[in-house]
């Protein structure tokens, strides 16, 4: 089985990489069981409660993020440093998550056989 790794690290706004990544997750979650995603960076807002892309006429791509688990994509890690620095915790995300350090993310970038960056 190939493990690939959704490695997110830009925000929800100012691009379509969490919409393009999230509709590339679940299509591809049809087809391949073996998928982590890794938020890390600024993709640590992509799972942030409460977003208001709305008021500044944008779509909200949170919600997107909600229908992983329909699709059995349960392995979502996020880097905690990345949390800290923006001054959030598990708490403030829509998404049950796994929080791995530096040493954690780095192992699970090199246990991945394919990388897509967002």
């Amino acid at each position: 089985m190939t493990h690939l790794l959704f490695h997110l690290r830009k925000p929800p706004h100012g691009s379509s990489a969490g919409e393009e990544a999230v509709e590339a997750i679940l299509a591809t979650s049809v087809f391949e069981p073996g998928i982590t995603v890794l938020f890390e960076g600024d993709g640590v807002l992509q799972l942030l409660a409460g977003q208001q892309a709305g008021a500044l006429g944008l779509r909200d791509v949170a919600a997107n993020w909600t229908a992983l688990p329909v699709y059995e994509v349960e392995d979502l890690r996020v880097h905690e440093p990345s949390l800290r620095q923006r001054g959030l915790s598990r708490t403030d995300l829509i998404l049950d998550v796994t929080l791995i350090d530096d040493t954690g993310m780095t192992a699970l970038i090199h246990q991945a056989d394919q990388i897509l960056a967002f």
